[in-house]
């Protein structure tokens, strides 16, 4: 038998080979939440879908190929052993397609719906090992879907326990979880942090070294990693990471749990921070008190001061990106010469003081690029583009409208309604049955609760698309606005601007700006992030632009720096 395991993949060409000899898929799954469950695990799924598909299809051991989503939650869409289980079916693999149950399949009645339907159009039956479902029977389909009602409702119920149990047990003075926190060790039997002696020698002399010594997060982090002492996170020390860690409320013994949430943001997950009032205070063995606390960030503060350059105003600030690394570049770097001073921006990541061996680590290498020559160049490409706007507004508003989303939205939106509309006709069913005496009440909260939590979810999502609808709105609306003042645009930018004046006028419509080594610049529109503009150059090839005294510069530029 063979077995794929998350992201291993069958190539074409032995795809083609297994066509006509493969006669069922098997699936199987486990969440992080699953580990510990009886009969859940990865190897009691397998054994009891390949038993299945022997003794009941008479299927040799030759014919059957097994996926295995390890660690896969059931309402995540993006699972890549199930997409490559579908992939499978539809270059033409398998008659049958077998999982243990249907909360193995999904926990998520919507996500039921649509990958069922999808393996039944392919032509492939589907057999679950403790689940019975025939697609041309009413009956059954509505069993099927009441039991993805029940996985969604009892997934939900687990999840609201957790958080509710862990916060409960944070309020206990006890932890869920504990993070990595340099210079302690978490004890798993006692479920307490305890001091790791080594790094907090090492915590309690770079306080020594910031308070007494007098160094800089700098020089603290250049001697640590001379001596060789291992970083939190490798082999090198940075300045950032050393001024991080001596500002970590958490050394005071005051730990704070709950100060962040994953949350879902346009599909995706991100961390967001939580209000303070919901934060709770777990104490913790302390490094040092309050008031060395306040002592370290006003030293901190103070070389910070002592150590700030003059500042420099540059152009792009906040839009120029690095196009080696993606990071973030700033106008920090500076050269002298004989003819002058000059600022360039720098990528982030290579002017980060990181340390290994008591030397600088350069973790983005290459050139740098003159802060003077790019904003000249890019801001006469710009004034010449708003001269001209015609070219620029059809190719704007065409990347920035999205009528076919729009429709879709809106087409999703009446079936999601349609879709509470069943529901409640449903329910009503069941209230009708209850009325009569069919069915008794414990069976019709059985019955209900499943379609109400369905309903909730669905009303859920319906909401979310409104509100993309009316985002999506919100950007036809600024796009009608770019029409109206386009042309107050064009010639406001013949006056005499300041640097601040000019930042505003850019940000209303670029993204970003990405710098690459080759001297051309990679521009994004505000709007959707893949919509470039690419080619506008810097070098002796923007003769249009760039006078000959600009060329000469950029020699400089090239190797300046």
């Amino acid at each position: 038998m063979l077995i794929l395991k998350g992201e291993e993949r069958l190539n074409t060409e032995q795809i083609m080979g297994l066509i006509g000899r493969i006669n069922a898929i098997i699936y199987v799954r486990v969440s992080t939440a699953d580990q510990a469950k009886k009969g859940y695990s990865l190897e009691s799924q397998i054994d009891r879908c390949k038993e299945r598909a022997i003794t009941k299809f008479g299927y040799k051991d030759s014919e059957l190929i097994t996926l295995i989503e390890p660690g896969k939650m059931g309402d995540d869409p993006n699972r890549p052993a199930l997409n490559h289980a579908l992939y499978l079916m539809e270059k033409g693999l398998g008659k049958k397609f077998i999982v243990l149950h249907p909360d193995r399949l999904t926990r998520d009645n919507t996500l039921q719906g649509i990958v069922s339907r999808k393996i039944w159009s392919m032509g492939v039956d589907i057999e679950f090992i403790e689940f019975e479902v025939d697609p041309t029977n009413p009956e059954s389909m509505l069993m099927y879907n009441i039991q993805g009602s029940i996985a969604q409702y009892n997934k939900a119920k687990i999840s609201a326990n957790s958080k509710r149990g862990r916060f409960a047990k944070a309020k206990k003075g006890e932890f869920p979880s504990f993070k990595r926190l340099y210079g302690y060790t978490f004890n798993k039997e006692t479920d307490i942090p305890e001091y790791n002696e080594e790094e907090r020698a090492i915590l309690l002399e770079m306080k020594n070294m910031l308070l007494i010594q007098g160094m800089s997060s700098n020089e603290i982090a250049k001697e640590l990693s001379r001596r060789g002492l291992p970083a939190p996170d490798g082999d090198i020390w940075y300045q950032a990471t050393v001024s991080r860690i001596l500002q970590n409320e958490d050394y005071t013994g005051d730990f704070y749990y709950g100060k962040s949430k994953v949350v879902q943001i346009n599909g995706e997950k991100k961390q967001v921070p939580t209000p303070e009032e919901e934060w709770v205070l777990i104490k913790i063995p302390p490094m040092w008190d309050h008031e060395t606390r306040d002592q370290i960030i006003k030293h901190l503060k103070a070389n910070r001061k002592g150590g700030r350059r003059s500042p420099r105003d540059y152009l792009l600030k906040n839009k120029a990106k690095c196009g080696r690394c993606g990071s973030a570049c700033g106008s920090g770097s500076v050269s002298r010469s004989k003819s002058g001073v000059y600022k360039y921006y720098a990528c982030r990541r290579k002017n980060a003081k990181g340390y290994q061996n008591g030397k600088k680590v350069l973790q983005c290498q290459g050139k740098n690029w003159r802060v003077d020559i790019v904003d000249d160049v890019f801001w006469k490409w710009f004034k010449k583009l708003l001269k001209n706007p015609t070219e620029f507004l059809e190719r704007l508003l065409a990347e920035t409208s999205n009528e076919k989303k729009i429709e879709e939205l809106k087409n999703k939106a009446n079936k999601l309604e349609k879709q509470i509309e069943s529901i409640d006709s449903e329910i009503a069913n069941y209230v009708i049955l209850f009325g009569k005496g069919k069915i008794k009440e414990d069976m019709f909260d059985k019955l209900t609760q499943p379609l109400e939590q369905n309903k909730k979810y669905v009303e859920n999502e319906l909401s979310v698309i409104k509100s993309q609808l009316k985002t999506n709105k919100e950007v036809e609306d600024k796009n009608q606005k770019i029409m109206q003042y386009v042309e107050s645009f064009s010639e406001m930018v013949d006056k005499d601007l300041s640097m601040d004046e000019k930042r505003k006028l850019i940000d209303f419509f670029i993204e970003r700006v990405t710098l690459f080594d080759d001297d051309h610049m990679e521009i994004v529109w505000n709007g959707k992030n893949d919509q470039k503009t690419q080619g506008v150059l810097f070098n002796e090839e923007m003769g249009a632009v760039l006078d000959n005294s600009h060329r000469n510069l950029n020699h400089i530029q090239t190797y300046g720096g």
